[in-house]
């Protein structure tokens, strides 16, 4: 089979030439240019024949853009008549797959080649993007070889004069065809989802022997759960003070708590007047809380008083993230496309990003301005220093004093999304739960190179990749994760997996900076049974 279906056949008859005329011409009608479908009452081919040749299609009551055009050349002999006859694609269906394939394969084979080589992509995910095409023209090509074996053996009746039936059914019918054509696609879905990945070489998760099963156990198999704080009931944002020893909580009831976590006891209630709240921070002396409302307002609340908040306003969607800097002078709040920096002490906004310049395209006396990059704040450092941004596709380190920008290598996301995305305490690595259909790793990066420090398989389940969004915390030299199988702790430096303990779920986990004192939220906000579950170990 030719790359494009193409046939070429020739039929020797001993009668005249002018008798092969009148028994095509008897089996050919002139073209109309609108014929009911479902007539029946028509010769098996419409087109146009003279002395010369003839240029044919049939005559066919069914969808098959891939129908021959018949073209065919007389040639006379002393002893009869040669047809040399071709059946071809029509020329414009000719054009518009060259055309399809050429803008394809221009723009899949350097993206998915280098997805495949970075480790963004799949191996067989590369394959499935290149070689389904393929297999398309396969399809196309049976769809063209059944019409071209059909009309050759028709004609061939026609002019050899065997007595021609025009044939209403075959071994192979169009129906048959695209049956087949479809259950070939499904194979190739199914093989691409399930049978391919089976066959690759593919890295398993790392597992560690529950700590009731280790005998030599990680020192954090000793997490034991010392409090549940059970008077918040629609907790959606929890914050650890640098002490570990305030935590404060912000609910869908608008309310921001402020717990003593050596005794559990309520010190201080606030009261929003708009806004479910959706993050907070504490700030390093303890005597400050900001929070960030769905209300698209920053707030800044001082826990030594009873004043009333100072109000932030800005932002154009929710706030996702509040931090504030390590000498308690800077706020820095982002939203899905935007990020702002506040002094304190004033309120006043100090820069907003990105600052980056808009596309302009100039046509004559005519300016278009271009689509402005996308900018998505992923994760603030600690210290309000730096920022992981996703930016036009890609792991964006962001520093907020210098606005200096370090991509991060081979972290192209238009073949993962991002689940989680953390920054470690020193600022000095990025921490991102990734989702590659249907792989979920853990990978660390150096911020300051910008390189790949490490990359460890948490799943190969599609289901649990939006577990890791909000389960994720850092203390000075861990990385600690919630997961349906327990709390596991992993080495911030090497990513490998050192423990796992045996515990409940929990989401929106914090830890302290030595890793003794962790808490997260169990329950649901909205069925209003949240509640704190606080943890210590030795």
């Amino acid at each position: 089979m030719q790359l494009l279906p193409n046939n070429t056949f020739s039929l020797h008859t001993q009668e005249s030439l002018s008798t092969v005329i009148e028994k095509l011409a008897a089996q050919i009608e002139a073209p109309k240019t609108f014929r009911w479908s479902f007539s029946r009452h028509h010769v098996p081919y419409e087109g146009t024949i003279n002395n010369s040749g003839f240029e044919i299609h049939r005559i066919i009551r069914y969808r098959n853009s891939f129908l021959p055009t018949i073209r065919g050349r007389f040639e006379s002999l002393s002893g009869g008549t040669v047809i040399h006859i071709t059946l071809k694609l029509h020329p414009f269906v000719t054009a518009f797959l060259v055309f399809w394939y050429l803008v394809w394969y221009s723009a899949t084979i350097p993206i998915f080649l280098f997805g495949a080589w970075s480790g963004d992509v799949e191996l067989f995910t590369a394959f499935q993007f290149l070689g389904m095409p393929i297999l398309l023209l396969v399809i196309f090509g049976c769809a063209f070889w059944y019409e071209a074996d059909r009309s050759r053996r028709e004609l061939a009746q026609i002019i050899l004069g065997e007595g021609f039936e025009q044939q209403t059914s075959g071994n192979l019918t169009p129906r048959v065809v695209w049956i087949i054509a479809i259950a070939i696609i499904m194979i190739w879905n199914v093989a691409s989802l399930y049978v391919f990945p089976s066959l690759q070489h593919k890295s398993k998760p790392i597992l560690s022997k529950p700590c009731s099963q280790d005998a030599t156990q990680s020192p954090y198999c000793n997490f034991i759960v010392v409090r549940f704080i059970n008077k918040h009931s629609t907790i959606s944002a929890i914050a650890l003070s640098p002490d570990g020893k305030t935590l404060v909580s912000g609910g869908k009831d608008k309310a921001l708590k402020v717990w003593d976590l050596q005794t559990g006891q309520l010190r201080k209630t606030f009261q929003s007047d708009s806004g479910e709240i959706q993050t907070v921070a504490i700030a390093p002396d303890g005597k400050t809380v900001v929070s960030g409302s769905g209300d698209r307002m920053v707030r800044i609340w001082s826990i030594t008083s009873n004043q009333p908040p100072k109000i932030l306003k800005g932002h154009s969607s929710d706030i996702r993230q509040v931090r504030i800097s390590s000498d308690s002078k800077t706020i820095i709040s982002s939203t899905y496309g935007e990020i702002k920096v506040w002094d304190l002490a004033t309120g006043k906004l100090k820069a907003a990003l990105p600052n980056l310049p808009t596309a302009e395209i100039q046509i004559g006396p005519v300016a278009i301005q271009g689509n402005s990059p996308r900018f998505y704040p992923l994760a603030i450092s600690p210290d309000a220093k730096t920022a992981l941004v996703e930016l036009n596709s890609k792991l964006v380190v962001w520093n907020l004093a210098t606005n200096q920008q370090t991509v991060l290598k081979n972290a192209n996301l238009l073949f993962q999304s991002i689940r989680s995305a953390h920054i470690s305490l020193d600022g000095h690595i990025g921490v991102i739960t990734s989702y590659s259909q249907p792989k979920t790793h853990l990978k660390l990066w150096d911020l300051t190179t910008g390189k790949l420090k490490a990359q460890e398989l948490l799943s190969s389940s599609p289901e649990q990749s939006y577990y890791w969004q909000e389960n994720i915390a850092l203390s000075r030299d861990r990385i600690l994760g919630n997961t349906n199988q327990g709390l596991k702790v992993w080495n911030l430096q090497t990513g490998e997996l050192e423990a796992t303990v045996d515990q409940l779920p929990m989401r929106h986990l914090v830890v302290s900076s030595d890793g003794k004192l962790l808490a997260g939220i169990t329950g649901d906000a909205y069925e209003q049974n949240t509640q704190i579950k606080v943890l210590h170990r030795p």
